[in-house]
């Protein structure tokens, strides 16, 4: 290694073992996603996923079923309803709890259900009983249950919309389809499309990427994030396996990009070996970059070495973005071996990435070496945007030293005006 390296290397080296942020530049993963779903869908049993790998909805047979359970039962009388609601309320353990929402729920019917939310309105939103009332009130009530959300403080509109969608997947896109974009008052599209698109997901997931296909190919810029709830149905329904098939069987486009994304990071968390096995066979596939992101994202950290050994075996321009997290995923556990990697990479667009990662990692912890190492960066477009990164940290963390070295850093005048001044 050059002076030059060296002196960057021993400024990496200083900033210790104690990273705490990670490589979060792509979108949204299945991961924060599946946290999110809850907000509609709440425990899985109130939303049955039927034939999720074959992509088909609810069996005739199991509705049959559900129905029977709940003639053989009939809907609750009030008084019936009181009681219930008391257990629930002073049950003595999540069980008995439990026991009495789930006699609630199939007692449900659209004529009780609007009595029936008094006992559930004290709980807050994201309370998952609240939410499972309301995906089960969606099923029965379709759009009366989710317009009575329109008057109400809690957001209950997505999971009530999600349970219409997965009783009636039809009626619901099609109500969807005509709200109004300039109603008064507005009704919150992008919050009720994601409650859509959980509700077709369990009714049907090859449904549900139709529907979401079409988003994209309409320009909506939440595609993404949609495809990426649907992974994550999939995924809780039949594995890392099951999703990794599912994204594989999408059309060919930067929607399945994401999806395989997903179903990579989904793969790793199940066995990183037969992860890189899989993506390795994907290494010719058209989105084979994002399939080495995923994969790269969730081994980084745990195995930065192998991961690495892994991409330098592929050995594709293609996978070259795939560097960025697994060299910030190993500056978590071994800085200073993943900055003397990085420093002996000759000039390429993977060390631009590989830097990229080091600079994401450390540079609340290091600023000043941040910004050494984003220098290093070829590529003139990608070393001003890991400079800005690292230059937001350097400000906060030390706005003398920031101040002093910002007018020769070359940024532009206006982002140098927009950091000193403390706006993301």
């Amino acid at each position: 290694m050059n002076r030059k390296h060296l002196a960057t290397t021993a400024w990496i080296a200083l900033s210790g073992l104690a990273f705490a942020l990670g490589w979060n530049l792509k979108p949204r993963s299945a991961e924060t996603v599946a946290a999110e779903d809850m907000e509609f869908t709440g425990r899985s049993g109130l939303a049955p996923v039927s034939a999720l790998a074959s992509g088909k909805s609810k069996s005739a047979a199991a509705v049959d079923a559900d129905s029977e359970r709940k003639s053989a039962r009939g809907p609750l009388t009030a008084a019936r309803m009181a009681v219930l609601g008391d257990l629930y309320r002073n049950a003595k353990g999540p069980l008995e709890r439990r026991e009495a929402f789930a006699e609630l729920i199939a007692g449900m019917t659209a004529e009780n259900a609007l009595e029936m939310r008094e006992l559930f309105a004290h709980l807050p939103s994201e309370n998952e009983d609240f939410r499972d009332f309301h995906y089960a009130w969606g099923q029965v009530a379709g759009e009366e249950a989710v317009l009575h959300g329109a008057d109400t403080p809690q957001a209950d509109m997505g999971a009530t919309l999600a349970g219409w969608a997965n009783a009636n997947p039809d009626a619901a896109k099609a109500w969807f389809a005509g709200l109004d974009a300039n109603a008064k008052p507005p009704t919150n599209q992008e919050y009720l499309k994601a409650g859509l698109v959980h509700g077709l997901a369990d009714a049907s997931p090859a449904l549900a990427a139709d529907f979401v296909l079409a988003l994209g190919e309409a320009g909506d810029k939440r595609a993404k994030e949609m495809i990426g709830i649907i992974a994550g149905h999939v995924l809780r329904a039949g594995g890392a396996d099951e999703a990794a098939a599912w994204a594989a069987g999408l059309p060919a486009g930067d929607l399945r990009g994401h999806a395989l994304f997903e179903a990579a990071r989904a793969q790793v968390r199940a066995d990183p070996a037969a992860a890189a096995e899989w993506a390795t066979r994907l290494s010719s596939d058209g989105n084979a970059g994002s399939v080495a992101y995923g994969i790269t994202m969730e081994w980084g950290w745990r195995d930065g070495p192998a991961a690495v050994q892994w991409l330098d075996s592929l050995g594709k321009t293609e996978t070259a973005s795939a560097y960025g997290p697994a060299l910030g995923g190993w500056a978590k556990t071994d800085p200073l071996a993943a900055s003397e990697y990085v420093a002996a990479m000759p000039p390429s667009e993977e060390r631009d990435h590989a830097i990229g990662g080091l600079v994401y990692t450390n540079r609340w912890e290091n600023p000043a070496a941040a910004v050494l190492w984003a220098n290093e960066i070829t590529d003139t477009g990608r070393r001003r945007d890991v400079l800005t990164l690292a230059a937001e940290a350097y400000v906060r963390k030390d706005p003398a030293g920031a101040a002093a070295w910002l007018p020769g850093s070359g940024l532009p005048a206006e982002t140098q005006q927009r950091l000193l001044g403390g706006r993301k």
